[in-house]
């Protein structure tokens, strides 16, 4: 699949450039409707930020943004417009990434944290003889996925909730974007800088996630990471975790892209790793 065909198929997905989510919103749904979701995403976004600031109790880093999730979920067309805005660059630099190293997927695969399944149908129309699984903690993304498959027509791709018993491993797992919202972070004003803690810190933080994650892939399959860091200690620390829980970085597949995260530039880090 060539980048054109990337081109057409988010094109076909409904990804279009946004320069401002605010206006989209009030151009998609009309001035009184759109007017109220800026009015609700500007909320959670700052309880969001909030919460991840000054923490809430025992609530895991990930679930501190759980309400963000399930509102820019809540319908096909408000995914969509958020995915345009935060996302269409970033998911066609991991498609390209996912085309180059074509050879590492087959069999059953799994996407864990699947969002709203746009990368999720990509791989199952990229690799047809695949069951793809896509995992995912929010009922309104999966129910959003589970949409977007339909009108793709994909038969051999499924949704379900991340939460949901796991009877079964994958020769291929994906991870984008989903360990670092499972280390076990504390309120951000309470942690130093992360490049302030040495890689052995960060790699017990990984831990437990990187054997979750371990635990999923069969002996000898691969997990594809594609994960928001820079080159520094808490991604040394991940791939030091991931290695105590079995996967091994396989030479030559490590890749560094940046590109717009909505107002900012965010830097990932992409690799492949084989269960021993």
């Amino acid at each position: 699949m060539l980048d054109v065909d990337i081109k057409e198929y988010l094109s076909r997905v409904g990804i279009r450039k946004i320069t401002e989510l605010d206006t989209a919103l009030i151009e998609t749904f009309g001035q009184n409707e759109g007017e109220r979701h800026v009015e609700r995403l500007t909320e959670l976004f700052d309880l969001s930020e909030e919460r991840l600031v000054c923490g809430t109790g025992d609530t895991p880093y990930l679930h501190r943004q759980q309400e963000l999730v399930d509102y820019l979920n809540q319908s096909q067309q408000m995914s969509l417009l958020a995915s345009s805005f935060y996302d269409r660059v970033f998911f066609r630099r991991v498609m390209e990434y996912l085309n180059r190293y074509d050879s590492f997927w087959s069999g059953d695969i799994f996407d864990i944290g699947c969002g709203n399944g746009i990368l999720t149908c990509f791989l199952a129309l990229r690799h047809s003889d695949s069951v793809v699984t896509g995992l995912e903690l929010s009922p309104n993304a999966v129910s959003v996925a589970k949409e977007l498959a339909e009108r793709l027509q994909i038969n051999n791709v499924q949704f379900t909730s991340q939460e949901a018993s796991v009877k079964k491993q994958c020769d291929t797992l994906f991870s984008c974007r989903t360990v670092h919202e499972n280390v076990a972070w504390r309120a951000l004003r309470e942690e130093p800088e992360p490049a302030a803690l040495p890689a052995e810190e960060h790699a017990k933080r990984h831990g437990a996630y990187a054997r979750e994650l371990a635990a999923l892939v069969k002996a000898q399959g691969y997990l594809v990471s594609v994960e928001r860091y820079g080159e520094d200690s808490a991604y040394a620390g991940m791939i030091c975790a991931l290695e105590r829980a079995g996967l091994r970085p396989v030479r030559g597949t490590h890749m560094q892209f940046s590109c717009k995260d909505g107002d900012k530039t965010a830097v990932f880090q992409a690799m492949i790793f084989q269960k021993a």
